[in-house]
């Protein structure tokens, strides 16, 4: 007699997903309402979600594995890669570490692999994620995987485009892919809550720490504020300019590397930082993310003028971005311009649409 197997798929009720989603007056669409309903079918063995900016596929899937009553573990796809290459290329001489086992190793008895962001744009990405996918899908798990791109787009500079295709032919043959339909951007009506990162705000300030070097050491003084407190890190919102201005606090796995920042308090879960010392340093994917589960609330000051930033240090503040928004962790920016003339410009990193949604959700 043939066994059927069992599919790793975990359920969740249509109905208790649907009013989870709704719970103070929100209202899904058709192309979301339609996106639940996938969800929550039986699939042989995942979902690669993709869609346009603010259509809630983070949001959707987030409460799905909320509500999915299996161990489970949700990873950033760049954290992901990053911790699985770290196991790998750090095993011990003699004692080699596949990609199987780091895998394993990471995600455990896990039976619902929750990767966001999967977006690929450069050939060490691909190349990894050519042996990291299969690892992941060869676990008794259901893997739920979010991205702004269809399969087929991810990689699309022609040039490097091949190194990525069997990356695609994974997806297209072992998970249901599907897209949520156009419509409107609901981030922007979000903004203003009342916790999380949407309760975060965007200031001008009238003389920002565009100028502070990789340390954080500005040339101008300390700013006051509208109480006319000291700025400089006194009242836990130090804008890093200040002579006395800077704590180290441990970044990476091992915990010790340091980076430098205006201000700390782990009791408070609160990190102050110039832009210059979160994003204009190599600071990694790993970093912020290891950084958010240590502070809840975060002051990112002196954001300059977009023509000010070059590229790497652009994709570190979208990359951070990411990481608070997907933490529903607060931020605060002071920045050079206002949020409305900053978003103006046209040079903006990759994955641009995403990146300015999300800082919509701040208020000005």
């Amino acid at each position: 007699m043939r066994v059927r197997r069992r599919s790793p798929w975990p359920r969740v009720r249509a109905d208790q997903l649907t009013a989870t989603l709704e719970a103070g007056g929100k209202r899904l669409d058709a192309g979301q309402h339609e996106t639940v309903r996938l969800l929550t079918a039986r699939q042989a063995r995942g979902v690669y979600l993709h869609g346009g900016v603010g259509r809630g596929k983070t949001w959707i899937c987030g409460r799905f594995f909320d509500a999915a009553e299996v161990p489970k573990v949700r990873m950033h796809m760049h954290a992901l890669l990053g911790q699985v290459n770290q196991l790998v290329a750090g095993a011990p001489a003699g004692r080699p570490v596949s990609f199987d086992d780091a895998v394993r190793r990471l995600l455990g008895d896990a039976r619902l692999v929750y990767i966001d962001e999967f977006h690929v744009h450069d050939v060490g990405d691909a190349h990894l994620l050519r042996r990291v996918l299969p690892a992941v899908l060869r676990l008794e798990a259901g893997v739920l995987l979010t991205s702004n791109y269809p399969p087929g787009e991810l990689l699309p500079n022609p040039l490097f485009h091949h190194h990525v295709e069997p990356v695609i032919a994974l997806v297209q043959e072992h998970l249901t892919v599907h897209r949520i339909p156009d419509g409107l951007d609901y981030r922007p009506l979000t903004r203003g809550a009342d916790r999380g990162f949407a309760a975060g705000t965007w200031t001008v300030a009238e003389a920002v720490a565009a100028a502070a070097g990789p340390d954080g050491a500005g040339r101008g003084g300390a700013r006051r504020d509208g109480a006319g407190r000291d700025r400089a890190g006194r009242d836990g919102a130090g804008d890093g300019t200040g002579p006395a201005a800077g704590v180290s606090v441990p970044v990476g796995a091992s915990g010790t590397r340091r980076l430098r920042v205006s201000g700390a308090d782990p009791a408070a879960g609160t990190l102050t930082a110039t832009f210059a010392q979160l994003c204009g340093q190599p600071v990694s994917v790993q970093d912020y993310l290891g950084l958010a589960q240590a502070y809840e609330r975060w002051w990112l000051l002196g954001v300059p003028a977009p023509q000010d930033i070059d590229e790497q240090a652009f994709q570190r503040f979208a990359y951070l971005v990411d990481v608070l928004v997907d933490a529903d962790l607060r931020l605060d920016v002071t920045a050079a311009l206002s949020l409305d003339d900053w978003t103006r410009h046209g040079r903006f990193p990759r994955d641009a649409d995403r990146f300015l949604s999300r800082l919509s959700l701040l208020r000005d």
